[in-house]
């Protein structure tokens, strides 16, 4: 079959959205089928057209930006010219240009099919108020005309407006998580490299963002070193990821303060993490909001054989459930973060499980079948 997948940003852009898209499509075109990405040119160096692991990239230049949205009447043009030999349409929500792509779908009668990776929350402001209801009317527009609907887990689609209100359309599918990366550095090396001391050591893996949590988790963490002087806190991802926010400033002073325990390592990429986890005690995800959907460092974090303490939201909470590799925190609740932290490094042999186990939950080839059903069927689609 040949696939068309568009997305806002793709590769070398490291995010839960790129790096899902990634294994997936690498994935189908080694099953044989023919692949194309269609993306933005995020950075001009980039070319607008290669090919990696089997996959084609096609990158459309990009004429304006909006914080982290991209205007791009270039991408429009691209898909029109791809749709002409593309059995199916895969759009990778959220997607600036989901509706005009979602019309050429509708006119060329290619059936299309979307992934729901996460909800829109744009920071607060009127301008960005205004910026949420263009995004969702488009994200709606989309939704309402693909012939399939796909989004982590049944948990999330329940909890989510736009999904809860198109049951019929809707359905879910794990993630494709690979297996990691083998680990290029020592657990020694990986400390003196990052500058890690002490320990235990929590790891925290995305963007210096308020919807990841960091504020709270800061507490937490300090709440934690009453009980364990000697804990570490590590900090891995970008700090100026999103314009306008102000997470790695206000963290500034204790990055600053080689006493704090405090470690950020700067953006890592997904094939150094195994080096993390190797030196990690516990991965922590406590994000705040709908747009984290499933983290899907926990499953990376678990293969590895780490617990995790994650939030209790919609979606994120379901690796720890299905595994019972390690604990559910409140939402927003640094006290509850804490006490959920202590519990896992306090009793770590009670959170491991065999790695097969793992493997057998979140098989990344079980998935890839699962939507090679949904492309059949939505090409069957009257």
């Amino acid at each position: 079959m040949n696939v068309l997948m568009a997305l806002d940003y793709y590769r070398p852009n490291v995010s839960g959205l790129s790096l899902y898209v990634e294994h997936l499509a690498g994935a189908l075109a080694r099953r044989g089928h023919a692949v194309t990405v269609l993306t933005h040119r995020h950075r001009p160096e980039l070319p607008r057209e290669e090919r990696e692991d089997g996959v084609r990239i096609v990158r459309a230049p990009v004429a304006a930006r909006f914080g982290k949205a991209l205007i791009s009447p270039g991408i429009v043009v691209a898909a029109a010219r791809e749709l002409e030999k593309t059995d199916l349409l895969h759009l990778h929500s959220p997607l600036v240009p989901a509706v005009p792509l979602a019309l050429l779908s509708t006119h060329r009668q290619v059936p299309m099919v979307v992934t729901y990776h996460c909800d829109l929350r744009p920071p607060p402001g009127v301008v960005q108020r205004l910026v949420e209801t263009v995004a969702r009317a488009s994200q709606n527009f989309a939704l309402d005309r693909a012939a399939r609907v796909v989004t982590y887990t049944e948990d999330y689609a329940s909890h989510t407006a736009a999904l809860a209100e198109r049951p019929e359309r809707v359905t879910w599918v794990l993630p494709p998580v690979p297996d990691p990366a083998p680990g290029r550095l020592s657990p020694e090396e990986v400390r003196r490299r990052y500058g890690i001391r002490g320990a235990p050591v929590i790891l925290f893996l995305g963007r210096f963002a308020e919807e990841k949590g960091l504020p709270h988790l800061i507490e937490a963490f300090f709440s934690v070193r009453r009980s364990l002087p000697e804990a570490a806190l590590v900090l891995a991802g970008e700090k100026n990821a999103v314009p306008g926010e102000t997470v790695g400033e206000r963290l500034a002073p204790l990055l600053a303060d080689p006493s704090s325990g405090i470690v950020a390592t700067g953006l890592v990429p997904p094939e150094a993490t195994t080096d993390l986890f190797s030196v990690s005690d516990v991965l922590v995800l406590p994000s705040i909001n709908s747009t984290e959907s499933f983290g899907l460092c926990q499953v990376e974090a678990m293969l590895a054989g780490v617990p995790a303490v994650a939030s209790d939201l919609p979606g994120v909470r379901q690796p720890v459930r299905m595994t019972g590799m390690g604990e559910i925190a409140g939402i927003a609740d640094a006290q509850d973060l804490a006490r959920q932290l202590l519990k896992v490094l306090e009793n770590p042999a009670a959170y491991r499980r065999e790695r097969r186990v793992i493997r057998a939950t979140f098989d990344p080839e079980r998935t890839v079948s699962q939507y090679e059903e949904i492309y059949r069927r939505a090409a069957s689609d009257p």
